[in-house]
């Protein structure tokens, strides 16, 4: 119901609404940062490529301690079960793989997404946001005080504004996009009411929308569905399963843990390879 009130306002009183005390930036990362959970993740979900011709479905297997530090294991459904394999670490902002029993990394992509969803500590979320230029340097300092005594908390804070996105009312973090630009500014739409991430917007202009969160231990809210969208492509993943993990799961975010070989060749031959190359190199 607050949510449908709130939805209605917006719709009714969109001019005078724009004018509405908004929370600090600094407040809303925080929020959504106590929303990553604590302690270590194992995260299943089904990722689906869709090229027009064909769909391909291959499983995701995230083990993961924090925006900097995952591991991801990608296996293939059915024909592809023993011919495309995938394994990487996240560690210190490299990327760790395997090839010829050889291990090599190199920097993590700048549009890696996944880190979005897991951001801990709200200071270096803020930090990644604004290297993305969708909020100022400063925007997480505290407010200052006047010599009143009284802070400036009511100060506007020119780049959040509300904005609806999947049905809910967001605080929209960036640079409104002006109609006749060509390419949409960055930003990131954080819901009002649960402070969890709902649409993603990166300067390459690859989209990622969130959708259907549930609670699960220790604290985490994480989505159930998402989109990816970039030029023509459509990604689309459905969540299997979150469950929490002992500690002594660290061990697996070491580099000296791989144990599997980069294996592409199951999809040489479909006509979403491309499609499949791109997303793994680019934004995993």
């Amino acid at each position: 119901m607050k949510k449908f009130f709130v939805s209605l306002v917006l719709s009714l009183c969109g001019p005078s609404l724009a004018m509405a005390y908004i929370i600090p930036t600094r407040t809303i990362l925080q929020k959504t940062a106590e929303n990553a959970g604590s302690g270590i993740y194992a995260i299943e979900q089904e990722v689906q490529f869709s090229n027009g011709e064909e769909t391909v479905a291959v499983k995701e297997t995230w083990l993961i301690d924090s925006d900097r530090t995952m591991r991801l294991t990608v296996t293939g459904a059915k024909d592809l079960q023993n011919s495309f394999k995938l394994q990487y670490i996240y560690n210190g902002g490299q990327k760790w793989s395997m090839t010829n029993n050889n291990r090599a990394s190199s920097k993590v992509p700048d549009d890696f997404l996944e880190k979005f969803l897991n951001f801990r500590n709200p200071e270096i979320f803020a930090n990644t946001l604004a290297h993305f230029k969708m909020i100022p340097a400063s925007a997480f300092q505290k407010k200052p005080v006047g010599k009143t005594g009284a802070d400036f908390k009511n100060e506007p804070e020119s780049w959040v504004r509300y904005s609806r996105t999947g049905g809910v009312v967001n605080y929209a973090l960036g640079i409104p996009t002006p109609v006749d630009q060509e390419q949409n500014y960055p930003g990131i739409w954080i819901e009002q009411d649960q402070f969890v991430v709902r649409k993603l917007r990166l300067p390459s202009q690859v989209e990622m929308s969130a959708n259907n969160y549930n609670q699960f231990a220790r604290g985490l809210s994480y989505p159930r569905a998402r989109t990816i969208r970039w030029g023509n492509n459509t990604v689309t993943i459905r969540l299997i399963s979150a469950s929490a993990r002992p500690q002594t799961a660290v061990n697996l975010f070491q580099p000296s843990s791989l144990d599997a070989n980069l294996k592409w060749d199951g999809i040489n031959s479909l006509p979403a390879k491309d499609v499949i190359t791109e997303f793994y190199t680019r934004f995993r």
